[in-house]
């Protein structure tokens, strides 16, 4: 029994010396196996599958519902849920890869409805993750640049986990990049018209006036050319593109701007 006892802790993360979750070995998979464009490979992951089947096994034996004194903090449980979300994500793609789109795993976005994760002994869905649990809880709306559906629109996958000392940084940090990406804001000047991710329009109660939100994150440049929209600029939304984010994914894109951002790297 004690042997029992003594794995599952260490499965968990949750060794004597830890004070709190450890999140290294998904760090260490999206460090591996996530370029700088968000592609993600799957295959790799697939093929030594050990390292990420450990860490989802110890999302399953611990959260900070059910062991609150591994999370001190509300960024130290924010972070274990973002990292949960896309370590989740990353595994339902890899139990069924190859596939082309998520939209393949499941009719009618199944994907996200399947009802068989486990994170801290609760089954849920990736649906009831996001909109159960860390929009509602934690109201912080630069979390839909950091979970990721692993398709092309998405927002990129970071290159590392996600922690309670860096969160505020990360997270501010995501959120820039992505505003800054012509694929999630496209401001045309010569048209006053501002074509966005769809993210603004599924998440518009979360956003509140979207210009404002989009004029904080950005960089004076793209603040100068908003200014130029005027005050109530024609407001358009990118398709979503649903397709796998692998390795090669973006520079096939439908969205030119899609493929610009595979050439600029």
């Amino acid at each position: 029994m004690r042997t029992v006892v003594i794995f599952l802790l260490a499965a968990a993360g949750l060794g004597a010396a830890a004070a709190q979750f450890d999140h290294s070995p998904w760090n260490a998979l999206l460090s591996r196996h996530v370029n700088h464009i968000g592609e993600v490979d799957y295959a790799a992951l697939k093929a030594n599958r050990q390292p990420l089947d450990a860490y989802i096994a110890a999302l399953a034996a611990a959260s900070p519902d059910s062991r609150k004194e591994l999370f001190p903090n509300r960024a130290a449980e924010l972070a274990y849920w973002l990292n949960a979300y896309n370590a989740l994500t990353a595994k339902g793609v890899v139990d069924n890869y190859p596939a082309r789109s998520v939209r393949d795993l499941g009719a009618i976005y199944g994907f996200f409805r399947r009802n068989d994760y486990t994170l801290g002994g609760v089954a849920l869905s990736l649906r009831h993750l996001e909109n159960e649990i860390i929009r509602p809880r934690y109201k912080d709306p630069r979390i839909h640049f950091a979970i990721v559906c692993a398709s092309i629109s998405c927002p990129l996958l970071a290159r590392q986990a996600f922690t309670a000392a860096q969160l505020e940084e990360q997270l501010d940090r995501l959120t820039r990049t992505s505003l800054a990406e012509n694929r999630n804001v496209s401001i045309d000047a010569k048209t006053g018209t501002l074509t966005l991710t769809s993210l603004f329009k599924w998440y518009a109660a979360d956003f509140g006036p979207a210009l404002a939100f989009i004029r904080r994150y950005s960089t004076p440049e793209r603040v100068r050319l908003l200014d130029q929209l005027g005050p109530n600029p024609r407001v358009r939304f990118f398709d979503y593109d649903w397709s796998i984010n692998e390795p090669g994914s973006r520079a096939k894109a439908k969205l030119g701007f899609e493929r610009e951002l595979a050439q600029s790297h």
